[in-house]
């Protein structure tokens, strides 16, 4: 009896060690992924041009009090790097995190999970795992722009939001930020980077949740395009601009109704 007993012991300890060492995994895999090179690319491709147009202008401009915000991507206004990266934003938090259940599935590996772990909490290691890795893909190049940004003019000066001869104002003052900008731009940094990352996050579990439905690679990584696209058009049929994150996250000029 006592060593049946153990035995039972051995074999349950055994199977919770097991589920909590898939629990790791998907986190683990999806950092030391080779698709981390595609956001490179991107991140060095999108910051060459923000910094390509963004202080290259046919006109010259009153220069507004030294601060770092204008180096980074969402704050520039000139920079059509911004433009580009709230675009592929979708996609470069479904390619990092939206693929963790259906990678799981393509491995063969889910079967062998599913007969020892309840399919809730799969799905439920899958879209926190999801949530995390897609965050962390979607601030990556604006995390970047950061750091450039802080080397090159590690300025933290006010700057009005009105223009006039003297000035030319980094965030308008009709923008929906500008309240927490001239509160304290520290706050409004912390906050821009936390926002970034949630709707990265939540764009991965687009992704995630259509990969529990579909057996076709990759198609997952679609689902949160679409769905961006699909609320960018409405939003501009119906003009209702503030629906679609690709508007209200312009900080700098963010000022239509419903921003």
């Amino acid at each position: 009896m006592i060593h049946e007993g153990a035995v039972t012991v051995s074999l349950s300890t055994g199977g919770a060690g097991h589920m909590s060492a898939w629990r790791r995994r998907p986190l683990r895999s999806g950092f030391l992924s080779w698709k981390w090179g595609v956001v490179a690319v991107a991140t060095v491709l999108i910051l060459l041009l923000q910094y390509r147009t963004a202080f290259y202008m046919p006109w010259k401009l009153p220069q507004p009090n030294p601060n770092f915000f204008n180096y980074m991507l969402l704050f520039s206004y000139f920079g059509r790097g911004s433009n580009i990266y709230l675009v592929v934003l979708p996609f470069l938090a479904a390619f990092i995190g939206g693929s963790i259940y259906s990678d799981e599935r393509l491995s063969g590996r889910l079967g062998l999970i599913q007969t020892r772990t309840p399919h809730d909490r799969i799905a439920r290691t899958s879209l926190l795992s999801g949530f995390i890795l897609g965050g962390c893909a979607g601030i990556t190049p604006l995390m970047v722009s950061l750091v450039i940004a802080v080397i090159h003019r590690p300025h933290m000066w006010f700057v009005e939001g009105v223009l006039n001869a003297y000035n030319y104002p980094l965030i308008d003052s009709r923008s929906w930020v500008y309240g927490i900008y001239r509160y304290n731009q520290i706050l409004l940094l912390v906050l821009t980077v936390i926002y970034v990352f949630v709707l990265a996050g939540l764009m991965a579990d687009v992704a995630v949740s259509v990969s529990f439905f579909t057996r076709t690679r990759y198609i997952e990584v679609l689902a949160p395009i679409i769905l961006t696209v699909a609320v960018w058009g409405f939003a501009g049929v119906f003009d209702v601009y503030g629906l679609c994150y690709i508007n209200f996250l312009h900080f700098g000029v963010a000022n239509r109704p419903p921003n």
